[in-house]
């Protein structure tokens, strides 16, 4: 392949790559990797080299992505828990979480529904809401979960270990 070839490979890469991380889209991380490795088979005449590249850049975009998405989900709960953590019984307020990217945002409403008390730490159960843009355009109420958040050593954290619903799906 020409110099100008593998420029032109290299940007693509780059800019797919690029698209990855910003989409969170679970088939760009397998465009990337065939790119990647179609560019870097043709540039080093081996079909081998090429399936081994496309292999791995798809495993480190695959494995960034979920990083990524745990990392947001965690936010997420903290920022419900802590909320919780200073309401009363019956007490009812808005929640959101902003990230530094503009994707994946979360917002609602939480209410606690009750306070416990366990050998091991205090503990509040909650429902909380979370705003869907399609489900207000349908004129439809926004999904409810039920989640309980226990005071420990360090505040107040999430104490659900797996939310049974698929809006949590892979970010657990």
């Amino acid at each position: 392949m020409s110099r100008a070839g593998l420029a032109v490979a290299a940007r693509l890469s780059a800019a797919l790559g690029c698209a990855a991380v910003l989409s969170a889209c679970s088939s760009v991380a397998g465009i990337t990797g065939a790119v990647a490795g179609v560019a870097s088979g043709s540039a080093s005449a081996s079909p081998a080299v090429g399936v081994a590249v496309g292999i791995g850049v798809q495993a480190g975009i695959d494995a960034s992505l979920k990083f990524v998405l745990r990392r947001w989900s965690q936010q997420e709960q903290a920022r419900i828990a802590d909320q919780v953590g200073g309401m009363a019984v019956g007490q009812r307020g808005p929640w959101e979480v902003r990230h530094a990217v503009p994707y994946g945002d979360g917002q609602g409403e939480v209410q606690v529904v009750r306070a416990f008390a366990t050998p091991l730490a205090d503990c509040k159960e909650a429902v909380f809401s979370v705003d869907d843009a399609a489900a207000q355009a349908a004129g439809a109420a926004p999904p409810r979960f039920v989640t309980t958040v226990c005071r420990g050593d360090h505040g107040w954290k999430w104490a659900a270990a797996e939310p049974a619903v698929a809006r949590w799906g892979a970010l657990q």
